[in-house]
């Protein structure tokens, strides 16, 4: 470009001088219209070589970058396959060494250990034998510095809590052979990793990193605690009200809370939980007076998967619910019932009692206006439970089976963390959306096989619900 802006100038320049120095007889104005003319035109001149050449230049510039950027991935791609490749190497080698290390010297176990040093990068947090300086150890350094408000803040429970969750598992999880091998994962340590978990919704791998451990390592860490939940304090999961009292602690519970009358056992709610790996986790779950788990089911939600769907809970004969006795209302003897979604595939049974679809009598409408009270008592039990364990805010990368085994140990601590009036920040559910973990698919029908007539089923239900609708127009105040 600087070629042709000085090629044009050099010409300009002629033409003026040999314009001076021509002897014609014409008028000065004339001459300087020329010269006027002659400079217009190479400002013109000048400015469409600058817009052409400009273009050029920034694509020879843009071509640059690209060839530069696409040689820095291939040097990043296989520095990355040699590290992989070292690390395999190393791993192995390692691997070798400790099964034979009772027949080995201090002298190769130094070896071992200073060639794992050389070659570690930012990733050995993977290895067995890690080592993370003292300020980077989450548990160990962190943990201990926090104030009681961090500390609820990053668990989710309080320092009591914790150390008591730690004593009363502490014999369950010492005794797994997994948290044996070197490194020890301690007790406290696998209770924190999994309530950290639990509460920051932070992916498993983070997790991993942040407590020194392998990610398979973690995960069995996980596992291990929950199944030490679940054996330890799964009777906080308690099941559907049988006995005499509790029956009738919860059916109180419930007419005191929505007019309900005295036979309410529980409302059921179900929800969708998405899984990167299967699709999505289908949770059902049975609520009780005071919004606590009592049942809990468990379904893979792909229609792909080799499991069976998930079935609704009491829709088969029989069930806990039919085993229940009577309960008797306004000189009326009426099945104890629970309340089930409309839009999941219930089937309409005297003890699984549904809305009205299209209300039009008074009794219908004030029936509908205490289910909907009692569905909004679910959300936020459900609200509640999620912004409790954020773990559930995003899909989960882990195993169907994996997720399953956490979700039941997580309602058993919700359970046990209400009871105990543990505090619950409001904070902690800014970002919860209960909507966004509606199921948007009905689950499987049950089987008509082995049924009563299910008109005959249909026609007592409805019987009972009009019963149940009346009572309540009738008790209201």
């Amino acid at each position: 470009m600087e070629e042709e802006i000085n090629l044009t100038t050099a010409h300009l320049s002629d033409v003026l001088e040999k314009l001076q120095m021509s002897k014609s007889t014409g008028d000065l104005k004339s001459r300087n219209e020329k010269v006027a003319h002659l400079i217009k035109l190479h400002i013109q001149h000048m400015k469409r070589t600058v817009t052409m050449s400009r273009p050029r230049g920034q694509q020879r510039t843009r071509r640059r970058f690209r060839m530069l950027r696409s040689f820095f991935l291939r040097q990043l791609i296989e520095m990355q396959s040699k590290y992989l490749q070292m690390y395999a190497m190393l791993r192995l080698r390692q691997f070798q060494l400790n099964s034979t290390s009772q027949c080995t010297d201090e002298k190769s176990t130094e070896e071992v250990q200073q060639a794992t040093k050389e070659y570690s990068t930012s990733e050995a947090v993977d290895q067995t034998a890690v080592n993370v300086p003292r300020q980077r150890q989450f548990f160990e350094h962190l943990m201990p510095s926090f104030s009681d408000k961090e500390f609820l803040s990053k668990l989710h429970v309080t320092r009591s809590t914790f150390q008591t969750l730690c004593r009363q598992l502490s014999s369950t999880l010492r005794s797994a052979e997994d948290l044996q091998p070197p490194p020890i994962v301690t007790a406290n340590k696998c209770v924190a990793l999994a309530l950290y978990f639990l509460a920051s919704g932070e992916r498993i791998s983070l997790i991993a990193e942040k407590f020194a451990l392998p990610r398979a390592r973690a995960i069995k860490c996980l596992k291990i605690f929950c199944n030490a939940v679940m054996s330890g304090l799964g009777k906080a999961l308690r099941r559907l009200p049988q006995m005499k009292v509790d029956c009738e602690n919860v059916a109180a519970g419930f007419q005191r809370e929505s007019n309900m009358p005295a036979a309410l056992m529980g409302v059921l709610g179900v929800c969708s939980i998405p899984i990167r790996a299967s699709g999505y986790l289908l949770m059902e779950f049975l609520l009780d007076d005071r919004m606590l788990f009592r049942e809990l089911q468990l379904g893979n939600g792909n229609r792909a998967a080799t499991c069976s769907p998930l079935v609704p809970s009491f829709a088969v004969i029989p069930n806990t619910l039919t085993s229940l006795p009577k309960r008797q209302i306004n000189e009326r003897r009426i099945p104890a019932f629970v309340l089930a979604p409309g839009d999941q595939n219930y089937p309409m049974r005297p003890w699984l009692l549904q809305r009205y679809a299209e209300p039009e009598a008074p009794h219908e409408h004030d029936f509908n206006e205490v289910a909907d009270h009692l569905y909004e008592l679910s959300d936020s039990a459900l609200h509640r439970f999620m912004s409790r364990w954020h773990f559930l805010s995003q899909p989960l990368d882990i195993s169907f089976q994996t997720a399953s085994c956490i979700i039941q140990a997580a309602a058993v601590l919700h359970n046990l963390l209400e009871e105990l009036s543990e505090p619950h920040l409001p904070e902690w559910g800014n970002k919860v959306k209960v909507s966004q973990f509606r199921a948007t698919h009905p689950m499987q029908t049950p089987p008509s096989e082995g049924y009563e007539d299910d008109s005959e089923l249909v026609e007592r239900a409805m019987d009972v619900r009009d019963f149940l609708a009346r009572t309540i127009s009738s008790t209201e105040i």
